[in-house]
């Protein structure tokens, strides 16, 4: 092993490690940030594989069967997974159809794909072609997979109906819950680590460095975690790397800003109408919070608060908290504001359980005079938020919340 291969970065704080042995399905964590540095995942590379197959043939079956049934009287009505996507189209939407569809369906197919690219042949002793610019497409697009929100989106649609007709869940809707769960244990059973060894082993590459020098600047990969101490893209995958973000300041206060003026209609302009044999009136975010309260279901009410206003205020506050304590060189507890920025990152995707609800019910209830749900605008003001936001904290880096700390040290990058 080389010697810039015992070392590893921390992604949040920058601080340098030696890497140790540690004992199986344990982690390591960062001693400055509390960050996770890595795990020891025995059998990383068989374990992970099998599920991705797996996620693979669920996908399949959650695409290929009815999603959803409704009965009312006599009428029955049923949808497929991608209806939601396809009804905000026909509505006028497409852009948010698009975004739907996208994260839904796509973005986890191309992720589940790309990752059985880079396994399978690396099991079998082959290196992938273009494995770094494969590697660098699923990482990309890993933050937009969305299955889990969509979930809690069925999950409210679903109590919603209840009143209206008899929802039937199809077999699209078992498989989808399936992937869920075995998409969640593919990801946490890869090892990038371990990959990448494996792939050079294969090639045979001389990844070696004779010594590191007391001020080498070395550059960290937030993709496969490879450490080098020159040139402008990793030499194992090939992404673009810098000592920090370029223009992360400025371009995430833009992203906050826009947010700011996409939250505003999206909070004024109904989200969606809901007739019932011809009556009802449009809904914006707060009516449907209420109307699920009102109704007896205080539990679904909180999540859809917490989900569509709680935390989109919170991520703007907390990043514009982030953003102005590091122009300010503020030297306040680093630990809780790297914890801030972690918990921001996290819980930001949820937001988009609206945007789902809305996408999910405009595809299955669509009776004509007995029942019908029409999108609103306020729905595409909505998801351009909360997509605003999470680009936000993805520009955000968190390393700079160390650069003038006091417990900055000469392990940092």
């Amino acid at each position: 092993m080389t010697e810039l291969a015992r070392l590893i970065a921390c992604h949040e704080c920058a601080a340098i490690y030696r890497r140790t042995a540690i004992v199986p399905n344990a982690t390591a964590n960062c001693q400055r940030c509390d960050a996770m540095l890595y795990r020891h995942i025995p059998d990383s590379l068989n374990r992970s594989l099998a599920l991705y197959i797996t996620a693979l043939i669920l996908w399949v079956i959650a695409n290929l069967f009815p999603f959803l049934g409704m009965k009312v009287g006599g009428i029955y009505q049923e949808n497929f997974l991608f209806a939601g996507g396809w009804a905000l189209y026909q509505n006028g939407m497409g852009e948010l159809g698009l975004v739907v569809f996208l994260t839904s369906i796509v973005f986890p197919l191309v992720t589940i794909l790309g990752m059985i690219y880079l396994l399978l042949p690396a099991r079998l002793g082959i290196a992938p072609p273009q494995a770094g610019r494969v590697f660098q497409l699923v990482k990309a697009l890993e933050p937009w997979n969305l299955i889990s929100v969509f979930m809690l989106g069925t999950l409210i649609a679903i109590v919603k109906l209840q009143e209206l007709a008899t929802v039937v869940p199809g077999l699209s809707l078992v498989a989808l819950s399936m992937l869920l769960v075995v998409y969640a244990m593919a990801r946490s059973q890869f090892d990038s680590e371990t990959l990448w060894q494996r792939i050079e082993k294969i090639k045979a590459l001389d990844t070696s460095v004779t010594s590191i020098r007391s001020d080498d600047k070395i550059l960290h990969c937030h993709l496969c975690d490879g450490l080098q101490t020159t040139g402008h893209s990793c030499n194992r995958c090939g992404a673009a790397i810098h000592h920090r973000i370029e223009g992360s300041i400025e371009q995430t206060w833009a992203l906050l800003f826009s947010a700011v003026l996409m939250l505003i209609p999206a909070n004024l302009y109904p989200v969606m109408t809901f007739k019932k044999l011809g009556k009802g009136a449009p809904d914006t975010i707060l009516s449907g919070i209420i109307y699920l309260i009102e109704g007896g279901l205080w539990g679904l009410g909180l999540i859809v608060l917490f989900a569509s206003i709680i935390v989109p205020i919170a991520k703007l506050l907390s990043l514009s908290f982030l953003l102005y304590s590091v122009q300010k060189n503020s030297n306040w507890k680093p630990k809780d504001r790297a914890l801030l920025y972690r918990v921001t990152e996290v819980v930001g995707s949820w937001s988009m359980v609206d945007v789902f609800l809305v996408g999910l019910l405009s595809g299955l209830v669509s009776l004509g005079l007995l029942a019908n749900v029409t999108p609103g605008i306020g729905a595409s003001f909505f998801g351009a938020a909360v997509i605003l936001t999470m680009l936000a904290a993805h520009q955000f880096d968190p390393r700079l919340i160390w650069d003038r700390s006091h417990h900055n040290s000469a392990v940092a990058l």
